[in-house]
């Protein structure tokens, strides 16, 4: 039983996750602080909880684009240097959660454009004002 709360936990946040992202497309041009640090919150949890998604992303594209050799063995090096920055950079975003800043790594969410762009990373805390 105890290893289905955790399960559970991240499925819930997840769930809760996958909603937000609707919420952030309607906002208005001139967004509040509580609203942008909230956001940044829920960045940092999706990149903490979801970064092992680089991996598969990542061996699938690089298959894509040229063989499966290739993108088995260098898509998972690429998609493990991705979930470490993913989550490093979740976890700094977790950190600094009251200090609004424009996202790092772009996609935003690891689910965002999956297989259709390559994960990027911007400016270390350019602030969002």
């Amino acid at each position: 039983m105890k290893s289905i709360k955790p399960a559970l936990i991240v499925l819930l946040a997840s769930i809760f996750l996958s909603f937000s992202t609707a919420s952030i497309a309607e906002e208005p041009v001139k967004a509040s602080y509580g609203s942008k640090i909230g956001h940044k919150t829920l960045r940092g949890l999706s990149n903490v909880t979801l970064s092992f998604f680089e991996i598969p992303k990542n061996i699938i594209m690089i298959s894509n684009e040229s063989n499966f050799v290739f993108g088995a063995t260098g898509g998972l090096l690429l998609g493990a240097v991705n979930t470490f920055g993913r989550l490093t950079i979740g976890t700094l975003d977790l950190i600094t959660f009251p200090l609004a800043t424009k996202p790092i790594t772009q996609p935003i969410h690891p689910w965002q454009r999956y297989l259709e762009t390559e994960t990027q990373y911007h400016d270390l805390f350019a602030l969002d004002f």
